[in-house]
């Protein structure tokens, strides 16, 4: 007698497992974006800068460049240390050294290797796939992302919109409220004649390099959702570097007599 084959035969049961770097990067993104709209609400209800903060006074002469470092490896040209400080609008040549100096400095490839070797571990965009050719397309992919975000936020639109691209440290009071005045500077900045405005220089900018960085990313990376998650990367990258400039400053003490910047 032949065996008759089960016309029912058992379903098969596919489970998919989460991919723990997955969910890790979801909530990341998630609450840097949520950290940022919260910022950036309060900052629009209320504009005026700190108090004991620098200011910019377009009575003054142009002054050349302060050119230090942050923690020994950032640039620091684009960071104004003394919270007592008044200084004049910088020129337009000077918004552009701000980009060259930034951009052909020592730390853009040690930030773009980090990134491209997060990158990889991950499987995150852009997909270039694994090895160490992959590897390479990463790190360049990364490191021309970077120095467009810096052209289109520190130099090309804060000319064309007569804005301060520097960081103007708070310096003084509770690490709570440092903290929140560095996440704040994201959003809002200073135009060339010193009075507060929204920071659509570093918004702006930051939207055009990531569009821009479509044109070299691989066809499966370049997508609505992907460009959005690496904006709100970039600006969440950028906020955290605020937070570096911010603690990574000086600790000397400023004396009120030198308030003038002299």
């Amino acid at each position: 007698m032949s065996r008759l084959s089960n016309p029912c035969p058992p379903e098969r049961i596919h489970v998919r497992m989460p991919n723990p770097f997955v969910e890790i990067r979801r909530g990341t993104l998630l609450s840097a974006i949520r950290l940022l709209v919260c910022a950036f609400t309060i900052a629009l209800v209320g504009m005026a800068p700190v108090h004991g903060q620098g200011r910019i006074d377009p009575s003054l002469p142009p002054a050349p460049l302060i050119h230090t470092r942050t923690l020994g490896l950032f640039p620091g040209v684009d960071t104004v240390k003394d919270p007592y400080a008044v200084l004049p609008p910088l020129t337009t040549k000077q918004k552009y050294s701000i980009f060259w100096h930034r951009t052909f400095d020592r730390s853009l490839p040690i930030e773009a290797l980090m990134l491209a070797a997060g990158s990889q571990a991950t499987n995150y965009n852009p997909r270039y796939g694994n090895g160490a050719g992959p590897f390479a397309e990463r790190f360049g992919s990364y490191a021309g992302s970077i120095a467009s975000g810096i052209f289109f936020s520190d130099a090309f639109l804060p000319s064309m919109l007569h804005q301060d691209p520097r960081y103007f440290r708070k310096g003084r009071g509770s690490i709570r409220s440092r903290l929140f005045y560095a996440i704040k500077s994201e959003a809002i900045t200073r135009s060339d004649s010193g009075a507060p405005a929204f920071n659509t220089s570093s918004i702006l900018g930051f939207g055009m390099s990531t569009a821009l960085s479509n044109a070299w990313y691989p066809r499966n990376s370049v997508t609505f959702n992907s460009t959005m998650e690496r904006f709100a990367i970039k600006l969440a990258f950028s906020a955290t570097l605020n937070i570096i400039r911010e603690f990574g400053g000086y600790r000397e003490e400023v004396r009120e007599s030198d308030l003038s910047g002299e």
